[in-house]
């Protein structure tokens, strides 16, 4: 059985591209890869702490797969420190809409008018909640402070054990970024 021998040449350009020179031929790093045979990584949680976070663009309804509600989906960036970057995705569901025990979820709206409190802007009269948070988002300063809170305890269906759930934005702890 012969070995493979690999040896990595790096180039002198500027898109810093590897040379790989394997049994004596040289292939570029990218001729390499399969995305077939590429798996995803899913990436960790953001960790449980107060965070400075920026509202980004993008916020969209979508009806929800697992129970037809239709949500406000959000997306927060981690502004500062060392998870400086790493996304925070916030559901809002319909305020009118019933949870599982019938009750409605106008706890929803409140979060979100909590949220509009701490961005500083109010909406526009006849501005929708998506329309108005990308408006705020595009304006470059959208920061607020909130928690990420840990996960809940549940028990896995397959395995019997018990596990955590990834940590949650605290959407009741937003407040104006300093």
């Amino acid at each position: 059985m012969s070995q493979k021998s690999s040896e990595i040449i790096p180039l002198q350009s500027p898109s810093r591209t590897k040379l790989i020179k394997q049994n004596g031929e040289c292939t570029l790093g990218w001729e390499t890869v399969t995305l077939a045979d590429t798996k995803l990584e899913k990436p960790s949680p953001v960790p449980v702490g107060k965070y400075i976070f920026t509202l980004q663009p993008g916020a969209a309804y979508r009806v929800n797969p697992y129970n037809a509600i239709t949500e406000l989906n959000v997306r927060f960036d981690v502004s500062e420190g060392d998870n400086s970057g790493r996304p925070m995705f916030v559901s809002y569901p319909d305020p009118t809409a019933l949870n599982k025990a019938g009750k409605p979820m106008s706890w929803s709206a409140q979060a979100l008018k909590k949220l509009e409190i701490s961005l500083g802007q109010d909406a526009l009269p006849g501005e929708d909640s998506a329309a108005y948070l990308n408006r705020v988002a595009l304006n470059g300063n959208a920061r607020i402070t909130a928690d990420v809170l840990p996960g809940n305890v549940y028990k896995d269906k397959k395995t019997g054990e018990d596990k955590t759930e990834d940590p949650k934005f605290g959407i009741f702890t937003v407040q104006p970024a300093a």
